[in-house]
């Protein structure tokens, strides 16, 4: 009788062993897994925040780039427009100087 106690609580506690070492590995490895899916939730997060951060990067780039068109090409008009009224201011002198010699 003792020797079947001894048996049925050795058997018993032997499946107890392996069982609690199966489901241990098995809540390790779902764990594991967790944590793996939440990286990887992460990591797109991120990743679609670094490509909206460079599509407006690109587009910034591209307005500063049109603005210094606007620039350049307004500087172009201030050299024409200082250049005519340099011309003008000539003319404007000559016109002047005969005005001024032929009241004399």
């Amino acid at each position: 009788m003792q020797e079947l106690i001894i048996t049925a609580l050795s058997s018993g506690l032997v499946t107890g062993i392996l069982t609690w070492a199966a489901a241990r590995r098995k809540t390790l490895a779902e764990a594991q897994t967790h944590e793996l899916e939440n990286v990887n939730r992460a990591v797109g997060y991120y990743r679609e925040m670094l490509d909206d951060m460079a599509g407006r990067y690109r587009e910034a780039i591209k307005e500063l780039q049109e603005v210094k068109n606007q620039i350049a090409n307004l500087e172009d008009k201030i050299i024409k427009l200082a250049a005519e009224n340099r011309a003008l201011i000539e003319e404007l002198q000559k016109y002047k100087q005969l005005n001024g010699k032929r009241n004399e």
